[in-house]
């Protein structure tokens, strides 16, 4: 082989490293004696292993190293010898022990169990506790124990060579806290081939030029030089394309088929009052939803909208305002509505837009929407979750209108094995549950809940019109459509990134 031409092609990476390879074989020696960082020295080696200069070998080893008390004792030593060291004079209680040892209580503590193993303490329980040193005790106290003896090497250690009674060792203080410290490092080493040898024993100096400036063709200085040729097969750092998360993916899809259906989209804000979130509604001053176990409570209060507007909230709740009902026959607390809470259902921004936006025509609207309740986590349910709300405002709209919008819905998304059910829900009536097949798991699960909003929730914005509504989980609808069974597979700290960076791009079932 032409090495000349060779060496004319090296990076000066490689060049700095290659003479070097002749005394040193492993990555962080090179890199120090190369006044290199690790990555520069890596990317040099991977290059010179493409020219067949070099093979690189990386064996994954577990290396023991020590932890914050682990310094600490290896130099004053450990706890338990201050402990003998403290007792082996007249005993007066574990406070004065302790005062006098400078260990922790907590180390105290420690200390009485492990001597106790070792019977190198007598305990004599009683109203005070007596602690007396034994004949092994003084033993240990004059010579140091197979654990001290272990703290004495130098470290760090490999794991896999630590044996019989270092191990022994190892695995008492492995039980303790923060002295040992168990790492898996990446060795990585370079052997030279026979290529490798005959060129790190040459002299790599001279200027080699990387590339080729408009100044030297322009003063013709470039026939001079010699130039390093570009290897376009080695390896070179992945990097990854910015993408939407699947979760949006999803959003996305939802958003989609609720524009194609001509609905428009709402938007508000996070922290509402509680009178939009439940007294605008309809929703009673001691519904248990209002509990603090329910609905996460800010130490703030809000405003409330126009008092006309409220006066006829107010008369809702305590005698159905103008509707002929008899409202809930109690007392309304305006103090109580203008408590501020985390948003726990989408339907106030609804109430919002009734009011804002004076409504009382045929229009659709819909929302995806973060909302919060103070719920227990398992795979459907987490304290934070999506809903995506919605309403159909028109003239004597019926169930059969709602459940052909929601079958019509759901079958853009893929969804078509559905089925309904009655339920109650304290500002619709009649109310409905919506439920879905799922084919590989091979249950039904709660899809929608929905109704037509009651005339005692409507009176007070003069809404003449019906209002059918739902409200559907989002995140739920997401880990279908992305084929998780658990939302904490879909979003939050406990996602797989790799999955995020590789999945596929999220379609309709």
């Amino acid at each position: 082989m032409d090495t000349d031409n060779l060496v004319a092609k090296l990076h000066p990476l490689e060049r700095a490293v290659l003479p070097i390879l002749k005394e040193e074989t492993e990555l962080s020696a090179i890199s120090k004696k190369a006044k290199l960082q690790e990555i520069e020295v890596m990317r040099a080696l991977q290059w010179l292993e493409n020219k067949k200069i070099l093979s690189i070998s990386i064996e994954k080893k577990k290396i023991v190293s020590l932890d914050k008390n682990g310094l600490i004792y290896k130099k004053e030593g450990l706890p338990e010898k201050e402990f003998l060291a403290a007792l082996s004079e007249e005993y007066k209680g574990l406070n004065v022990l302790t005062k006098k040892s400078r260990l922790s209580r907590e180390e105290v503590n420690a200390c009485l169990g492990l001597l106790r193993k070792k019977v190198a303490i007598d305990i004599k329980p009683g109203e005070i506790l007596q602690v007396k040193i034994t004949e092994q005790g003084q033993k240990l106290l004059q010579q140091d124990s197979l654990e001290e003896q272990f703290l004495k090497k130098e470290f760090p250690l490999d794991l896999d060579a630590i044996k019989d009674i270092d191990k022994y060792s190892f695995d008492e203080l492995k039980k303790r806290k923060d002295i040992l410290k168990v790492e898996e490092l990446k060795l990585t080493t370079v052997k030279l081939t026979e290529l490798g040898i005959q060129l790190a024993s040459l002299d790599l100096g001279g200027e080699v030029v990387n590339r080729l400036t408009p100044g030297m063709l322009k003063q013709g200085t470039w026939k001079d030089k010699q130039f390093r040729a570009y290897d376009v097969e080695i390896n070179v750092p992945k990097i990854d394309g910015g993408r939407r998360h699947p979760y949006n993916e999803a959003l996305n899809i939802i958003r989609k088929a609720f524009l194609e259906m001509g609905f428009q989209e709402m938007a508000g804000p996070w922290v509402e009052t509680a009178f939009w979130g439940m007294d605008s509604m309809w929703i009673a001053q001691d519904h248990p939803m209002r509990e603090a176990q329910d609905t996460f409570y800010l130490d703030k209060d809000g405003d409330l909208p126009d008092k006309e507007f409220v006066n006829k909230v107010k008369a809702a709740h305590e005698n159905g305002y103008n509707t002929g009902s008899t409202g809930h026959t109690k007392k309304w607390d305006p103090e109580l509505a203008k408590k501020l809470i985390l948003r726990q259902h989408s339907t106030a921004t609804t109430f919002r837009y009734f009011y804002e936006k004076k409504l009382n025509c045929d229009c659709k609207y819909f929302y995806i929407a973060d909302n919060f309740r103070n719920e227990a986590t398992d795979a459907t349910h987490l304290p934070e979750f999506g809903q995506a709300e919605g309403f159909i405002m028109g003239d004597n709209l019926t169930l059969a209108d709602l459940m052909g919008f929601i079958k019509e819905f759901y079958a853009k998304l893929g969804i078509t094995k559905i089925r309904f059910k009655p339920t109650f829900n304290p500002y619709t009536e009649p109310s409905m549950e919506a439920h879905y097949y799922n084919e590989k798991m091979g249950k039904w699960y709660a899809l929608i809940n929905s109704g037509i909003f009651r005339p005692e929730a409507l009176a007070p914005y003069g809404i003449k019109k019906s209002v059918i509504a739902w409200g559907m989980g989002s995140s739920r609808i997401a880990a279908i459509l992305t084929g998780k069974n658990k939302l904490k597979d879909l979003f939050g700290p406990e996602v797989d990134f790799e999955w995020i960076k590789k999945h596929q791009r999220v379609k309709t079932i």
